[in-house]
């Protein structure tokens, strides 16, 4: 199971996604009740952030619990990195951490990633990088629609990754992962970092969740993905 898979998170219904608030600790709950605007933004701001984006920007699309997000912050402090999020206990949970390791490239939006880059679609290429690291499989066949990766999600996410910008993506859900591999391998603009079979090596900057290393424990296997936007 991965952070995505966690009961408590948001349902995304026709673009809209429900936030469930789940178990939060006493430090998680703090944190979001004094709401740390330096690292929070809310949708003005992400608007704001594409209209003038810094040299280098990196986005995490559905940080669960923000170890990952946390470690790239980290190793990349010359990067501004925004994490999209709608689990309550996961924000508070990065929040916590960003403060611990004072790190002040760190930004946060609690908000649906469809809804926000629509919103923010029009102008040139601004994102250096973007993570997916396991997505909802949404396992029952009725639910496939629900998936994030889809072709219409790419057509919005790929014109707005720099030429040569990666995007990296990984999943502990067998017949998603073939979905995934299936839908950007037929992404227009995006090219194929990975191996022959669209199946990348593991993304050695990616951490491993609890939720990744229980799966690993019951003989789960997970799938890395790695594509770059096309230079023209």
């Amino acid at each position: 199971m991965s952070d995505a898979d966690s009961p408590e998170r948001g349902e995304r219904f026709d673009g809209v996604y429900v936030r469930r608030r789940g178990r939060m600790t006493a430090g998680q709950a703090r944190v979001l009740a004094a709401g740390d605007a330096l690292r929070r933004l809310d949708t003005a701001g992400w608007l704001g952030l594409r209209a003038a984006p810094p040299p280098a920007i990196g986005l995490e699309i559905g940080f669960g619990m923000g170890q990952a997000l946390a470690e790239w912050a980290a190793q990349a402090p010359d990067t501004l990195l925004v994490g999209m999020e709608v689990y309550q206990p996961g924000i508070g949970s990065l929040l916590l951490m960003a403060q611990e390791r004072e790190l002040d490239n760190l930004r946060i939006i609690e908000g649906d990633a469809v809804a926000l880059l629509e919103a923010s679609a029009a102008g040139d290429p601004w994102l250096d990088e973007v993570r997916i690291f396991f997505p909802d499989p949404w396992p029952k066949k009725r639910h496939h629609k629900r998936r994030l990766i889809q072709p219409g999600f790419l057509a919005l996410l790929t014109p707005q990754l720099k030429p040569g910008g990666r995007l990296r993506v990984a999943t502990d859900w067998a017949p998603y992962a073939e979905h995934i591999n299936e839908t950007l391998a037929a992404a227009p603009g995006l090219v194929n970092c990975g191996g022959p079979d669209g199946i990348a090596p593991r993304f050695a900057q990616r951490g491993t969740t609890r939720f990744e290393a229980r799966g690993e424990r019951l003989g789960h296997e997970t799938w890395d993905f790695d594509y770059q936007r096309a230079a023209s």
